[in-house]
This record gives structure tokens, sequence and C-alpha cells, in this order.
């Protein structure tokens, strides 16, 4: 009976570990299927951006670029299903990066965002300067502004304040100020370092932003 009941065990953790080498090879497998899949978006974005270099966006193909990925047309289907779906894919990248990148603060700085936004965004400025190029800027600023919206409200470190009905409306006011501020600077070049831009932008706000009383003489002093 013991014999038996020993052979049963064998058996069983025979099987238990033949199953585990197989979920072990299919994780492996299916790590591998998932980097060989970003690798392949990779080439593609790296690509689309070689190609948007060389004439406008509208004339690129989708044969054209699978070719300067070096990928087939069937392996661009399969991940995306146009042009479009591939800077998508890009900035949602980004954006995620962009969510994760700054923390919470406990006294809300709008400087401090302003600054963290402007150094975020200049980090790509090739690509931002590219985009301005190819006229994709309406594209742009809406992934970017849906984008500053969650951060800005996830920068809030209040739980008070960030859970006021009235907070949607200070987002909105402050997305759509970065979004329209970082769209002037890429159409000048984004010549100016973060630092040197946050700076010009805040002195320019408190030349307007002044007590009730100061005149305008004052404020073009």
């Amino acid at each position: 009976m013991v014999k038996k009941t020993n052979k049963k065990i064998k058996t069983i953790i025979k099987s238990a570990t033949f199953t585990m080498d197989l979920c072990h090879k299919e994780e492996k497998w299916m790590n591998g299927h998932e980097k060989q899949k970003e690798q392949s978006k990779e080439r593609i974005e790296n690509a689309l951006f070689f190609l948007m270099q060389k004439k406008p966006y509208a004339q690129i193909t989708i044969s054209e670029l699978a070719k300067q990925a070096d990928v087939a047309r069937r392996t661009f289907y399969r991940l995306y299903t146009g042009k479009e779906d591939v800077l998508e894919g890009y900035f949602q990248k980004l954006c995620l990066e962009y969510q994760k990148t700054y923390a919470v603060l406990e006294k809300y700085d709008i400087h401090k965002v302003a600054g963290d936004f402007f150094s975020f965004w200049y980090k790509y400025k090739e690509i931002l300067l590219l985009l301005h190029k190819s006229g994709l800027e309406e594209y742009l600023y809406s992934v970017i502004g849906k984008t500053s919206a969650i951060v800005i409200q996830n920068r809030i470190g209040d739980k008070a304040l960030k859970e006021m009905s009235h907070v949607v409306y200070f987002m909105d006011y402050s997305v759509g100020g970065f979004v329209r501020l970082l769209d002037r600077w890429i159409k000048d070049g984004m010549k100016e370092t973060p630092k040197e831009y946050a700076q010009i932008v805040s002195d320019a706000i408190a030349k307007f932003i002044q007590p009730v009383g100061h005149s305008v003489a004052q404020m073009k002093s």
C-alpha cells in the first residue's frame, strides 16, 4: 500500500514538474515574443521619423515604411492599422513616461510643474519640431493635453483640494496654458533651454498678474 502511494506521489510530482516546465517555456516564449514585438514597433517608429525628414507625411506609404523598418507588410498590419497608429503608440509611451516621472507635490507649485513640463518635452525636441514641420501640431497637442491634465491632478498632494469639484477648472486652465506655451516654444524653434523658457514665461506672467491698484505704467516697467 505504501509502495503504491509513493508511486502515485512520484507520478503527481512528475506531472506537476512537467506542467511547470511547460509554463516556464510558454512564459519564456511570451516574453521573447513581446520583446520581438516591441523591437519591431521601435524600428517602425524610427523609420517613420526618418521618412518624415525626407518627404511630406501624407506621401509616406505603408510599403516604404515597412521597407525602411525592415519588416514585412503583414508584420506592420499585425501591429498597426496605419501611420496614425504608429504616432499614437509612440506618444502614448511618452505620456506614460511623463506620468511616472514626476512625484506628488505636498505644496502645489505651478512654476515647478511648468518647469518640469518644459524639461520633459525638451528631451524630445527633435521629434516635436519634426511634427510641427509636418503640420501635425493639432494631433500632438491633443495627446499632450490629455496627459498633462492627468499629471496636474496627480501632482496635487492636498487630498481635500484634489477632490474639490472645482479642480477641473484649474486643470483646464493650467493645461490650456501649458500646451499653448509649448506650441509657441516649438514654433520659435525651442532655442531656449527649459529653465530659460520657464523663466521667460514666469517673468511675462508676473508683468500682468499684479495686486489691485497697480497701474498700466507699472506693468510696462
